[in-house]
């Protein structure tokens, strides 16, 4: 039984014509042939290119492996053709028709022409014949000079269809040619392609960026009802906004005529935070942004104080323990030349889970240890990727929890927290969005060629920037398995957050160094499991880092284990959803 391209009720054919005509391929051809019923085309008119191109439509037209394509022109009723003109025999006489050999022929080689510029010249080669179809009829008169007596399917060929179209196969196979299997692949895809259309990504985390902002502006809404508050402690969840929410209590205190400090962690962060501000002209000049390793530095130098970080394994305890000793005397160097005594009137502290307990002291010099000070300080004990985290040591301060997430998808938020045994809540009205996809090397030396494949087709066919696209590895990119990539699709790779954010290129970085910031789209590349380099942390603030969507390329089955319970969390989300809104 041939195949019917689409496969259609035959009582819902128009034409008788091309209804009995059907029934006969469906029952009388072997499954090697494809039938592909009312078949249109477009063509560009080659004697004139800046007229609309021609269209046109084939009855029918067969596609068979060895044989190759036919093009098949169906006409009911009784015909005649007379005085080299066609016409068919109606109520009220002979009327004029088309010539059905003329509207064949034109199919054949708009199709011909079409299997040519889509496939190349070797499929366009392949053998390409024409037949008319006068399935209510039967002749006994000699056929036109252009329509030989083979290329006619008549009333007595419907019962043997086969033979009538091996036979008109012939008109143009006489030779012997035969199609290799290669070639009708070519002319199948040609004439009959797969064509979707598809939404690109890049709509849906638009839309996605877009309501999660809303509701971080609810979020900050909320918090300004505290904005009289002097001292607060900020304990929220990943994606709850904080450092927006620090920002804008930076602001608050610059708006007021205070002298402020914003400091964190993260240097990528701070770096990120200084360019909102700079966005901020009227409180610009009032905040300064630095994290604690560069404000050590800058008030160190400023004072005249020598300032030589250790490093090794000798770097965490020096910066732990001298560095806080030297900013406290540079404050009180700094304070003394200054007529107006303390440095800042107000401090923001963002990461403070980072901080050791000794940097708390030495922020209070930089407001004259003034218990009352104005210091508000955001936190998540379960971010913190240094040291057992503290709470902020914050005398007299309120203690304030953001224990919803405004940042990610549904579906992100509860594999991030299965992943990092975390909890948290996302809006009830947050986008559901996408699970995590996740996708296994087969070997190291394929993973490279993974991610690539994979940010090639978020940049070509989900039509995403390379700002909204963040790749991060266990480690730097120098030292990873996309050491020896500089680029994915012409697209630079960078290790700046600065630059990528400025359209620099596509930014590859690390869990720690990307903490505090936030991308569209994460690739977690090189996943090879949870360990001392990579811990449950890290993995949770990879995850959290995605907005839209989350894509991770593991290193190998084992490693994709550990993945398993999140991802199954984020698809039961989905199954969810589905059956309460049904």
């Amino acid at each position: 039984m041939a195949r019917i391209m689409p496969d259609v009720n035959l009582d819902d054919v128009e034409h008788g014509s091309e209804r009995d005509l059907l029934r006969a391929f469906q029952a009388g051809l072997s499954d090697d042939y494809w039938v592909l019923h009312s078949f249109p085309w477009l063509q560009p008119d080659r004697d004139a290119p800046d007229a609309p191109v021609r269209e046109g439509e084939a009855d029918f037209l067969l596609l068979h492996p060895q044989r190759g394509v036919m093009v098949i022109e169906a006409k009911g009723g009784e015909i005649v053709l007379r005085d080299r003109v066609w016409r068919r025999r109606t109520e009220k006489g002979l009327e004029p028709i088309k010539d059905p050999v003329k509207q064949a022929r034109r199919s054949l080689y708009a199709l011909r022409d079409r299997v040519r510029a889509l496939a190349g010249e070797e499929a366009a080669a392949a053998p390409f014949a024409s037949a008319v179809a006068f399935p209510h009829s039967v002749f006994k008169d000699e056929p036109p000079a252009d329509l030989p007596v083979d290329s006619i399917f008549t009333f007595d060929d419907l019962k043997a269809i086969g033979p009538a179209v091996e036979r008109a196969y012939g008109v143009v196979t006489a030779g012997g040619r035969a199609l290799s299997g290669s070639t009708f692949e070519k002319l199948k895809r040609a004439l009959a392609p797969e064509f979707r259309v598809y939404e690109p990504l890049k709509l849906t985390v638009d839309a996605t960026t877009d309501a999660l902002s809303r509701l971080t502006r609810q979020q900050l809404d909320v918090l300004n009802t505290f904005g009289d508050t002097p001292r607060a402690v900020v304990r929220g969840v990943a994606g709850s906004g904080k450092t927006l929410l620090a920002v804008a209590r930076a602001r608050a205190f610059a708006a007021d005529g205070r002298q402020v400090l914003f400091t964190c962690y993260n240097t990528e962060l701070a770096e990120w935070v200084r360019e909102l501000v700079a966005d901020d002209h009227p409180v610009a000049g009032a905040i300064k942004v630095a994290n604690f390793h560069r404000l050590a530095s800058d008030l160190c130098r400023r004072a005249g104080i020598e300032f030589q970080p250790a490093s090794g394994r000798e770097a965490e305890a020096w910066w732990d323990e001298t560095a806080p000793d030297l900013l406290v005397q540079a404050s009180m160097t700094l304070e003394g030349k200054a007529a107006e005594g303390a440095l800042f009137d107000a401090v923001v502290v963002d990461e403070a889970q980072d901080f050791h307990p000794s940097w708390w002291d030495a922020l209070a010099y930089l407001q004259g240890l003034n218990e009352h000070g104005h210091v508000w300080a955001f936190w998540d004990r379960d971010q913190s990727l240094r040291r057992e985290p503290v709470a902020p040591p914050l005398a007299g301060a309120l203690p304030l929890t953001l224990s919803t997430n405004c940042r990610n998808t549904r579906r992100i938020v509860i594999s991030a927290n299965t992943a990092g045994q975390v909890e948290s809540r996302t809006y009830d009205h947050a986008p559901l969005g996408r699970p995590p996809q996740v996708t296994v090397a087969a070997s190291p030396q394929a993973l490279p060629g993974i991610v690539q494949a994979e940010v090639q087709r978020l940049l070509r066919d989900q039509r995403l920037r390379p700002s909204q696209i963040a790749l991060i590895g266990p480690a730097a990119w120098r030292n990873g398995p996309l050491a020896k990539m500089g680029e994915i699709g012409g697209v630079a790779l960078v290790d700046s957050a600065a630059a990528w954010r400025a359209g620099g290129g596509l930014l590859c970085t690390t869990a720690r160094k990307f903490k505090g910031l936030e991308s569209d789209v994460v690739v977690l590349y090189g996943f090879s499991g949870l360990g001392n380099l990579f811990t449950a942390g890290d993995l949770y603030v990879v995850m959290t880092r995605a907005r839209a969507h989350l894509l991770i390329v593991c290193s190998d089955k084992h490693a994709r284990s550990h993945l398993e319970p999140a991802i199954d969390a984020a698809k039961a989300l989905g199954a969810e959803a589905v059956e309460t809104s049904a």
